[in-house]
């Protein structure tokens, strides 16, 4: 019978296996270096590699207890996921600012992923990835009303609209620690509302600048 950590460990495999592929079609698709389009690509393949560190983790890792290498793939996990949220943030610059804040926000990705790297080892608290990730919250806020401007004009990302949602919502239902089962905590619910989020962040990603069409 599957404990609570099996399932947490195959949902986290399930969201890497899904996002990979995904990642891979926009990584196959031409496009222009250093894009809206270029960095999106790496931030679902980096996504990825952080759901299958998760699974490797809770799968295999936790199980045996606390330990020195339990502690070095939770630290590699954090590091990818800081690297998501520069990926995605890089992604809304080049999408959504002018091109001469291009170089200034660029050099604000950088030094907001060194100063969490710092906060990772002088903290060593999961709060730090919490307040990490607040930071992409915070873009999506904004590119919900970016696009709330767009569609009311008849454009906007309706997918990435859509997708910042649900990844939004299945944050909050693992906060609120939401569960369907025992067995299915919030972890699942949570990698099972990523899935249906990266889904549609992948099909809104279809439409961000620099694909060569």
């Amino acid at each position: 019978m599957l404990t609570a950590l099996g399932v947490t460990a195959l949902t986290d495999f399930a969201l890497a296996a899904e996002t990979f592929f995904l990642s891979g079609l926009l990584f196959a698709r031409p496009k222009v270096r250093y894009s809206a389009a270029w960095f999106w690509q790496w931030a679902l393949l980096l996504l990825a590699v952080s759901a299958f560190i998760g699974g490797v983790d809770h799968g295999f890792i936790q199980v045996a207890g606390e330990s020195p290498v339990r502690k070095a793939v939770q630290h590699t996990t954090w590091v990818v996921v800081g690297l998501v949220t520069a990926a995605v943030f890089l992604t809304m610059v080049r999408q959504f600012t002018a091109e001469r804040w291009h170089r200034v926000l660029a050099a604000v990705a950088v030094l907001q992923f060194v100063v969490y790297l710092v906060a990772i080892v002088r903290i060593d608290r999961y709060a730090v990835v919490v307040a990490n990730y607040a930071l992409v919250m915070i873009w999506a806020i904004w590119v919900l009303a970016a696009n709330g401007r767009r569609l009311r004009r008849g454009g906007g990302h309706w997918p990435i609209i859509a997708g910042i949602g649900a990844a939004i919502a299945a944050s909050v239902a693992q906060a609120a620690g939401w569960r369907l089962s025992e067995t299915f905590d919030r972890h699942a619910v949570y990698h099972v509302g990523m899935m249906v989020a990266v889904a549609l962040l992948y099909v809104g990603g279809l439409r961000l600048k620099g694909f060569d069409r």
